[in-house]
């Protein structure tokens, strides 16, 4: 016979958790097999020395500290972790939202914002005739072409009037 199944069957015989089925079922074995007899006679002693020793009782501040520990222990919950439970979709449902809103409203990657108002308009298009303005300011400046072999200086105040 199997005497490993019978262990638990008999440590319910000693703590008195077993049936008058099982209590019998263990004293056929038990009656049939010297080692499974040893092993009942150890755990009903051991079973004996445990009662006999004085009940503990716990400090009166033991279950404030024990929750202490166990808050301390517990790993520390972020904001949707302080939400109770049926607020947690709603926060997530709209933090979505949100977040859908703000992507639809921006303007596409690569293209600049359309330009709206009058001011905007007009500094595009200065903007836009920025060659044209580099060469006005070389142009303009006619002292560097006085520089050159064989210009003539004109006086510009003279031909105003």
């Amino acid at each position: 016979m199997n005497c490993k199944p019978m262990e638990a069957l008999l440590l319910a015989v000693v703590d008195g958790r077993a049936t008058a089925e099982e209590r019998d079922r263990a004293g056929r074995h038990v009656a049939g097999c010297q080692a499974c007899a040893r092993r009942l006679e150890e755990m009903s002693a051991t079973w004996s020395a445990l009662e006999e020793l004085p009940a503990v009782e716990p400090s009166a501040w033991f279950d404030t500290r024990l929750a202490a520990r166990m808050r301390e222990s517990q790993p520390k919950a972020g904001w949707l972790g302080r939400l109770p439970k049926g607020m947690r979709w709603i926060a997530v449902a709209a933090a979505l939202a949100a977040m859908a809103i703000w992507i639809s409203l921006r303007p596409p990657a690569g293209r600049p914002a359309p330009a709206t108002s009058p001011q905007n308009q007009q500094d595009f298009a200065v903007i836009q005739n920025l060659p044209e303005l580099e060469n006005y300011d070389v142009i303009s400046n006619f002292e560097a072409l006085s520089a050159l072999p064989g210009a003539q200086t004109v006086d510009h105040s003279q031909q105003m009037e």
